[in-house]
């Protein structure tokens, strides 16, 4: 029903924002390394779900329409809900749930905080075959560090070592130039993250 909201952050919260889209604030609950990232202020896309129950109406935010993906697969898992869902993306990088089921790694699972052995075992019973073939920009880190540009897999070191996740470092360079020289990599992708 909502695909995305364009609007201002009018306010960051501990598990949510206000966005102001058309003089409506909508409560936006979002991962808080998402919402970590935003400014007050600052107009931004943010990709959503809305969740319908008897008593209430939630949206949920994403940043990028892959981690959505995710948050979707994650809730049609027996046992997850949204906000367990929304748990598990907030603690953990996306690149580490998604290898730990394509390695069938229950013990990998059960250290994401809410997720029980019985638990892990349905995310790999029930998301494997559905993991193999999403289309979403994915790679451990070891393949891209073995690609052909060697200056692309120290940049993604280096915005790891400052703090930005593997998953978001390695989409924002997708998206640069591979011509341009390690340190205007960097630039560039900071500058997509941002």
């Amino acid at each position: 029903m909502l695909e995305y909201i364009k609007g201002k952050v009018e306010s960051i919260e501990n598990e949510y924002l206000v966005l102001e889209a058309g003089n409506i604030g909508y409560m936006i609950f979002m991962a808080k390394r998402e919402l970590m990232e935003l400014i007050l202020n600052s107009d931004v896309l943010i990709y959503t779900r809305l969740v319908v129950r008897e008593d209430s109406m939630t949206i949920y935010g994403f940043k990028n329409k892959s981690t959505r993906d995710i948050f979707d697969l994650l809730t049609m898992v027996t046992g997850i809900g949204p906000k367990l869902a929304m748990g598990v993306l907030n603690d953990t990088e996306i690149s580490f749930i998604l290898t730990s089921i394509l390695n069938e790694d229950v013990k990998s699972l059960t250290e994401i905080p809410g997720i029980g052995k019985k638990t892990a075992q349905r995310l790999i019973l029930e998301l494997k075959d559905k993991v193999e073939r999403l289309n979403i920009a994915f790679e451990p880190l070891e393949e891209m560090t073995s690609n052909k540009n060697p200056d692309k897999s120290s940049a993604l070191e280096a915005l790891i070592s400052l703090g930005y996740n593997e998953y978001e470092a390695k989409n924002a360079l997708e998206n640069v130039d591979d011509e341009l020289e390690i340190s205007q990599m960097i630039r560039e992708a900071l500058k997509i993250m941002s």
